[in-house]
């Protein structure tokens, strides 16, 4: 799924498997939109370059309720999922299994955006390179 240059991105009980992109998001890639916020989600064994399953970029905030991301593989950052120049990010719930990441970020990673919020989020078995 792609989206680009809209406003809010609202999903609930999507589910994502097997997924790929040569770049980025392999589940989901969102660039240049609104909000973002996903009720539910599931990524399993996606894989992208970046996020490898969802990637958020320059968009508003990332808001993630009860969302799974489990065996999710990214060539260089952001295994589960990666967030570049955007807003706040909040994880209420999500869990990270198994993801890995050739360079870091093997469940998550955050750059240049707003605060990281994480309440009840749990990260098991994921690795980065470093």
């Amino acid at each position: 799924m792609s989206v680009y240059n809209s406003g809010d991105v609202a999903l609930e009980s999507a589910s994502f498997s097997k997924c790929t992109a040569d770049s980025d998001g392999g589940g989901m890639f969102v660039d240049n939109s609104g909000d973002v916020s996903l009720d539910g989600a599931s990524f399993s064994e996606c894989t992208a370059d970046h996020g490898g399953g969802m990637y958020v970029w320059d968009s508003g905030d990332v808001a993630l309720e009860g969302a799974s991301f489990s065996e999710c593989t990214a060539g260089d950052y952001g295994g589960g999922m990666s967030v570049w120049s955007s807003g706040v990010v909040s994880l209420d719930s999500a869990s990270f299994s198994e993801c890995t990441a050739g360079g870091y970020g093997g469940g998550m990673s955050v750059e240049n955006s707003g605060d990281v919020a994480l309440e009840g989020a749990s990260f098991s078995e994921c690795a980065g390179a470093y």
